[in-house]
């Protein structure tokens, strides 16, 4: 039974990957070559990123007596990554499933239905931490290190990275437990969830980013950095030894700190299972007040509506508006302590005088808007509520002005904000700079609002079993955050490789926001005939 249950957990973690998930037939070839290419790219980048890293550190820490340190640091990016990585999967999935009920009417004992949860989280654990137990030991072998490890602290390395996830997935529970309960009775739980989210990740990439930039601290502190380790982190101190030093004692330590409160947090879950997954979770009743009616067009109120969708879907907002987000960080950073963004930038533009240094906000922001997709996964998002939507008395034109519009506030409000902020931040009195550094992210903005909409009426997916799918796996939404990328690439190499001895960046960068104009333009004639069409016929 518990087989069976991992193996449903799997496929609703995974369902519409590979498959339609309602149909049973398979994906089409150019779908499934996307997301190769995609599956390729993402992992690719993680584990060369990762592999950078370890080569950087192994030498020196070898050379110094701590190649415990270098597998002890290993261990706690694993653990770092596995728990970011399913923190609030844990939650979806153990606390607040949808199916919980259906399951717990069956013939099937609570703790079979908990324990096929955590095996299918533990398998996503592994697939994340397989993202660094490759470079780790792939680096050691390149580099000749593998021999200065016995052969059982080689066993003891795949041994205890088997392990070492059932102490992630206990924190992820106790922390998912906690999330549960603090947002169960609160009105804006999405807003919650959100700025966790975003906290989590904010402090992830903070210490990966200090770790990289600070590899040389590292090495010159490495022995009161290891000592420090040793001390406060005990669990990793004995991974780290077990694997450099064979320690068989050190392995059972460190084995004892991961499966038991693994042990103990899974017995605490299954007695009170039942009550966490059917308790009553609701926020404290809105009183009702009488108040005035506000009447708004019609085009307003379905901007409202998207508005409305888009602030209830976390994950909707953390997989298709991170650009948005990283604009308003960049801004704020601005105001507060600009030199921490602008001084690094300097040693570089000195070594390309013919760069207009005030043109460097207008780029940044440009590449930060690129990587907005919420239009393209919105018109999918209907689901099976397609019909509502065709059944308003409005046309499929104002209907799809509502899903761009979103696209532009999102996107198009948070890049307004920082380039005012980056023109009074870097002073800017050129008027050519001030009207490039406002227009420009808003020309790109415009143009991928139309062309996610352009391709999620070209592959749309009203299939799905959860929301999530259509953001995270729908072709439009892959196909436009490959074209953001792309674009952004493109132009610059064009300019660094061709037209940067014709002409300057003001010029080069104006050009380019005529272009993405004239390509907005195209896309909404597009949008407004044969794209309505399209849209009636959905």
């Amino acid at each position: 039974m518990i087989r069976r249950l991992i193996r449903i957990n799997l496929a609703a973690l995974f369902a519409g990957s590979f498959r339609q998930y309602r149909s049973k037939k398979k994906i089409k070839p150019v779908k499934a070559i996307l997301i190769g290419l995609l599956v390729i790219y993402v992992v690719g980048a993680m584990l060369l990123s990762f592999g950078m890293m370890f080569h950087a550190m192994s030498g020196v820490l070898f050379a110094m007596g701590l190649g415990w340190f270098y597998f002890a640091l290993a261990g706690m990016i694993m653990f770092a990554l596995c728990f970011i990585g399913s923190v609030f999967m844990i939650q979806s999935q153990i606390f607040n499933a949808r199916d919980n009920e259906l399951l717990l009417s069956m013939p099937i004992k609570p703790r079979d239905i908990l324990a096929g949860r955590l095996c299918a989280l533990l398998i996503i654990e592994y697939i994340f931490e397989a993202m660094i137990v490759i470079p780790a030991f792939v680096i050691l072998v390149i580099t000749g290190y593998i021999s200065a490890i016995p052969v059982v602290g080689i066993i003891f390395f795949f041994a205890a990275s088997v392990i070492l996830p059932l102490l992630a997935l206990t924190v992820g529970c106790l922390i998912g437990w906690i999330i549960t309960l603090v947002t169960s009775r609160l009105r804006r739980k999405n807003i919650v969830t959100v700025v966790l989210s975003f906290a989590f990740l904010a402090a992830y990439f903070w210490l990966y980013n200090a770790l990289v930039v600070n590899i040389s601290a590292l090495v010159e502190r490495g022995h009161e950095i290891a000592e420090a380790v040793r001390r406060a982190v005990f669990p990793a101190y004995h991974y780290g030894v077990a694997i450099a030093e064979g320690s068989v004692v050190s392995f059972v330590l460190f084995a004892l700190c991961a499966v038991v409160p693994f042990i103990v947090v899974y017995f605490v879950l299954t007695a009170s299972y039942m009550k966490l997954a059917t308790g009553s979770k609701g926020a404290k009743k809105i009183e009702y007040r009488e108040k005035e009616l506000r009447v708004s067009g019609a085009r307003t109120a379905l901007v409202k509506r998207e508005l409305r969708v888009f602030a209830s879907m976390p994950l909707y907002i953390l997989n298709s508006a991170l650009g948005a987000v990283a604009t308003l960080v960049v801004a704020v950073i601005l105001i507060i302590r600009p030199g921490l963004l602008l001084d690094p930038l300097i040693p570089l533009f000195e070594l390309m005088p013919q760069i207009d240094f005030n043109l460097i906000g207008a780029a940044v922001i440009t590449a930060l808007a690129a990587l907005n997709v919420v239009s393209a996964p919105s018109i999918s998002l209907e689901g099976k509520s397609l019909w509502i939507a065709k059944s308003l008395p409005v046309s499929a034109w104002d209907i799809l002005f509502s899903k761009a519009g979103l696209h532009m506030l999102v996107s198009g409000v948070p890049s307004v904000f920082a380039s005012i902020v980056c023109i009074f931040a870097l002073r800017i009195s050129d008027v050519a700079v001030v009207l490039l550094t406002l227009v420009l992210p808003l020309s790109l903005t415009l143009l991928f609002a139309f062309l996610g909409l352009t391709l999620n009426l070209a592959f749309p997916r009203f299939d799905w079993i959860n929301p999530v799918q259509p953001v995270k796996q729908g072709l439009s939404s892959m196909l436009t955050l490959f074209s953001s990328m792309a674009l952004i690439i493109v132009v610059a190499l064009l300019y660094v490789f061709l037209f940067a001895s014709a002409m300057s960046l003001t010029v080069f960068l104006l050009l380019c926001t005529v272009l993405f104009l004239i390509l907005s333009g195209v896309l909404y004639l597009y949008l407004k005939g044969a794209g309505c069409r399209k849209f009636d016929s959905l």
